[in-house]
């Protein structure tokens, strides 16, 4: 089974987009949330794929513009992480939401008001969120990927029918261009706050005007190939769908639950994998150690 169809399991995507209060160092925020935050959400139950993305500030020159489109963003607007989190079903999105149980779910929470000033969380459904090419051969991308990887985020310009349309589209073909490794697009549901609510998260939604409407991860061979592809794009039909686009180089990511299966990062966090791989520590990988350390969550993990 291929990479794009393991990922494409999914049938629900919930991708959470912010940014930190302003007197916390940034470095020591990208720290926690790997290293504290991502593998405490791990333990929750009902989960298919886990990534967080960090980025990097936009870039403007990674496409060729077209007159009409935005492709610069504020400083003080600009997404510091998504987390990215996929469901087989309905089922376990609920199992998700339900998971831990009492005081355990206000203290895991509480990292939300520890650390975020804003924050909104889309959701995409079915083919909404879909992997149309993976030729990365890396199930699991901890870390950096070796060739230039962005996430591009869009504000439409036209009715959620004819940009979601035009978006697949262009998805469908960019990913059959030569240069292109990886391409996933989501297309995102408007968020719905009351939802979030009830699953017992703070509100910290972003203004409207500061909200996405799809998102397309891309990982290339090279920086100029992105100017490249743009450039056969037909200029007035994207034009006539998108207001904007912000490309945010990705620093890293890290992928802490894969195919329903912990990570050594989800389990163990992103230093001790660093340690484990360089060392070539397979007894630390042990499935009989780690059952030991960790129960029953670690029976079946990804390497």
């Amino acid at each position: 089974m291929s990479l794009c169809d393991i990922e494409n399991k999914a049938k629900i995507c919930r991708i959470t987009c912010g940014w930190k209060k302003s007197e916390l160092p940034i470095d020591w925020v990208r720290l926690y949330w790997r290293d504290v935050h991502s593998p405490a959400i791990s333990r929750r139950l009902g989960i298919f794929d886990y990534r967080h993305y960090q980025y990097d500030n936009v870039v403007e020159n990674l496409l060729s513009h077209v007159d009409g489109i935005n492709y610069s963003c504020d400083i003080k607007q600009q997404l510091m992480w998504t987390s990215d989190v996929r469901y087989k079903s309905q089922d376990d999105l609920s199992l998700f939401d339900s998971s831990p149980m009492n005081e355990a779910k206000n203290s895991l929470l509480g990292d939300i008001d520890l650390i975020v000033d804003k924050s909104t969380t889309y959701r995409s459904v079915n083919t909404n969120a879909y992997t149309f090419v993976d030729n990365s051969g890396i199930a699991t991308p901890q870390g950096s990927y070796n060739s230039p990887t962005f996430v591009l985020f869009f504000r439409k310009n036209s009715n959620e029918k004819d940009f979601r349309s035009f978006l697949h589209n262009l998805s469908l073909n960019l990913s059959t261009q030569n240069g292109v490794i990886r391409l996933r697009l989501s297309l995102f549901d408007a968020p719905d706050m009351e939802k979030e609510r009830k699953a017992g998260y703070p509100i910290k939604t972003h203004p409207k005007e500061q909200q996405y409407h799809a998102s397309i991860e891309l990982v290339l061979d090279t920086f100029v190939r992105g100017e490249e592809l743009s450039k056969n794009i037909n200029k007035t039909q994207i034009k006539d769908h998108v207001k904007e686009i912000h490309a945010y180089p990705v620093r890293a990511v890290y992928t802490s639950i894969y195919s329903s299966n912990p990570t050594i990062v989800g389990l163990r966090g992103y230093p001790a994998y660093q340690a484990i791989q360089a060392l070539n520590a397979a007894n630390q990988k042990d499935p009989f150690l780690l059952e030991w350390m960790y129960g029953d969550v670690a029976k079946e993990f990804i390497s």
